[in-house]
């Protein structure tokens, strides 16, 4: 994946649900400094940003094709 944004779409497609994202989301902000609700631009195409996300989530069990 190459931005926050296709994560982001990923994520809601994989939930299901884009309330469920909510929830999720608050963890990740607390475990990475990042939101995928509200994608800050400097970090939308950061690849440490993407990474770091993608890290997170394969930890709490979300396994995103990248």
């Amino acid at each position: 994946m190459k931005n926050l944004e296709d994560v982001r779409r990923a994520l809601v497609e994989k939930l299901g649900d884009e309330g469920k994202l909510l929830v999720l989301n608050a963890r990740l902000i607390l475990r990475t400094g990042v939101s995928l609700s509200k994608i800050h631009p400097e970090q939308a195409e950061d690849a440490k940003s993407v990474a770091k996300v993608l890290t997170a989530l394969r930890e709490m069990g979300f396994e995103l094709n990248s």
